[in-house]
This record gives structure tokens, sequence and C-alpha cells, in this order.
């Protein structure tokens, strides 16, 4: 039972913070979600030095996808962006094996390809159903590789 509660921290904590730092704080995606990370490696009495791997996201997610990313200035097409963008945010997990790298890169690239409105505002948040699902496969994606060995 416990496990599963870090499980849905981890997810969940890497929702919120892919959401609130794609509106507001860039700040808090790019940093928030690897520290995040290896934090939750750390509190699970689990960290090894593969978790700090995850600091490898931060570069990545500084690149970010959107129209004035430094990927679509290079290919000039969104579709392609997400696909190499979700690529590169599976990168880290290549230090956990090959399946865990494969389980990654397939997930996060149907996650970014996903396309899907707003759920409505709360405190001038919009809260995009896209970035629930990107970041909380993100999430998840970080608990497999802590808390399954």
């Amino acid at each position: 039972m416990f496990k599963l509660i870090k499980w849905l921290i981890t997810i969940a904590g890497s929702a919120i913070f892919g959401m609130w730092g794609g509106q507001k704080n860039k700040g808090v995606r790019r940093f928030g979600i690897p520290s995040f990370a290896v934090i939750m490696a750390w509190l699970s009495g689990n960290l090894r030095w593969k978790h700090l791997s995850f600091l490898l996201l931060i570069p990545i997610l500084s690149m970010g996808y959107g129209v004035n990313s430094i990927l679509m200035s290079l290919l000039h097409n969104e579709i392609l962006v997400r696909l190499v963008y979700s690529l590169l945010l599976a990168l880290p997990f290549i230090f956990f094996g090959i399946k865990r790298w494969l389980i990654a890169s397939i997930s996060l690239g149907v996650a970014f390809a996903i396309r899907a409105g707003s759920l409505g505002q709360i405190w001038g948040y919009d809260i995009l159903i896209e970035d629930i699902v990107r970041y909380s496969v993100l999430g998840f994606n970080i608990a497999l590789n802590i808390f399954v060995d």
C-alpha cells in the first residue's frame, strides 16, 4: 500500500510541476521535475547513481517543444518536434536498461502526440489535459525506475 502511495505521489508531483512550469514559471518544470525525481529516489531509500541520470532532464526540459523552441527552429514541423522531444526526454532512462528506455520512448512518444484541450481554469492556470497526460507519463516512467528493480 505504501509503495502505491509513493508511485502516486511521484506521478502527481511530476504532473503538477509540468503543468505549473508550462504556464507561469518555466524553471519549475525544468528544475522541479528532475530534482523531485532524485528526491523521491532518495526518500524511498533506493537512491543509486543511475537515479542521478534524471538530472539530464534539466537541459532537455529547457529546450522545450513550442513554436519558439530550439527544436522548432531546427525541424520546422510540430509533429516531428514532439517526436524528437519525447525521444530526448527518454534518454535518461537508457541508464536503467534498454527495456526501460523502450518503455519510456514509446509511452512519451504517444503522450506528446496527444492534443486534448482544457478542463478549465483554477487560480489563473489552464488545466490542460495534454499536460496532465504528458507529465503523468513522465512521472510514471520516473516511478517505474525508482520503485521497480
